[in-house]
């Protein structure tokens, strides 16, 4: 069987378009960029706005936005929202991103020629490829099966050429293939990002909570199951530190107001409503309701300044004296929850 060799260069057009690349990711990385420049410097910023933007992009209309003027910000920025999503760390979420990053990219692949196609797919990838002379691609079995969109008879490998271990694939079926293969790598990606909590800037929490809060928000799913979790006195949806305010405030006990604003916002940022955090506080010995609504509603941004306000993250939780538990891998207690909720609570010790 007769095969084409491959001759393919890549420029930063493409670094702007495919910002995962190996290529554009290893050319970033010549540029020194750290977390504290994220951080603490106007560049960091810039890539943190874009990242933000990007992932609430997602959230909000389910598309990846199309890509800006310059390819370092942009592969730098692709490379934030891994970190963003990986401190976030809802699975639901990151399947989100990247089926819509997916498609973006799948959308520029379409109009590239196969030979682009196909070293995308062998140099990032890592898929073990061939194109015959009639312009279909031999993709090697088991990275055939790594492409194969979900749900889809069609895709099958009982439904496909087989030879020496070989998938041969049509031209207009490949950059489908690809592009769910991309969507895996990514998944993949996201789910490598690890970050040392003490490493991770302020300004990068700050937005990896307004994140946390706009996503919870629009799952309703999550809601309910939040709210029946509750209702239903089956909290280990909810981190350790939050149960344990809970089960001090329905025993009577008066909680300062740290704990309190630890309570209520977590709970307004699992999308309880306002109502609903006040029926919890209302147990409370010195309740009075024109002020707990208040204080409830300055916390949910309905009041004041109207800036909804984020639960404390784990470190400032123990410092206030309302931790005494090292969960794993978590570093802020809506973290605790988006794991809990999808079926893989961490583990957690009291710290001695």
């Amino acid at each position: 069987m007769e095969t084409r060799t491959l001759k393919v260069v890549l420029d930063y057009e493409d670094y702007k378009k495919y910002p995962f690349l190996r290529e554009a990711i290893n050319d970033i990385r010549l540029f020194g960029l750290t977390l504290e420049d994220i951080g603490n410097t106007p560049l960091g910023s810039e890539l943190l706005r874009n990242a933000r933007e990007k992932i609430l992009t997602v959230i909000e209309k389910g598309q990846y936005p199309i890509h800006g003027d310059d390819y370092r910000t942009e592969v730098a920025s692709f490379l934030t929202t891994l970190i963003l999503l990986s401190e976030i760390g809802d699975d639901a979420l990151n399947e989100k991103f990247a089926i819509a990053f997916s498609k973006r990219i799948g959308a520029e692949l379409s109009k590239e020629p196969i030979e682009k196609v196909l070293h995308i797919a062998i140099n990032t990838l890592g898929w073990n490829i061939s194109l015959d002379s009639n312009g279909d691609s031999l993709v090697y079995y088991k990275h055939y099966l790594q492409g194969v969109p979900e749900y889809t008879e069609e895709w099958k490998l009982v439904n496909r050429l087989l030879s020496k271990g070989f998938v041969r694939v049509p031209r207009e079926k490949f950059t489908r293939l690809v592009e769910t293969g991309i969507k895996k790598y990514v998944l993949n990606l996201i789910e490598k990002t690890r970050i040392e909590e003490s490493k991770i800037p302020e300004s990068l929490y700050k937005t990896v909570e307004e994140i946390a809060a706009t996503w919870t928000n629009l799952r309703r799913e999550l809601v309910a199951y939040a709210r029946s979790a509750y209702s239903d006195k089956k909290e280990d949806l909810f981190p350790p530190c939050i149960r344990s305010l809970l089960s001090e405030l329905s025993s009577g006990k008066n909680l300062p107001h740290s704990a309190r604003f630890a309570l209520a916002s977590f709970l307004l940022s699992i999308g309880f409503s306002v109502d609903e955090v006040l029926e919890v506080f209302k147990v409370t010995p010195d309740f009075r309701e024109d002020i707990a609504r208040y204080q409830i509603e300055h916390i949910a941004g309905l009041r004041g300044s109207r800036t909804k306000y984020l639960p404390y993250k784990c470190e400032n939780m123990r410092s206030y004296g309302l931790c005494r538990w090292k969960c794993e891998n978590i570093r802020h207690p809506l973290q605790f929850f988006f794991r809990a909720a999808r079926g893989r609570p961490p583990r957690v010790a009291e710290i001695q």
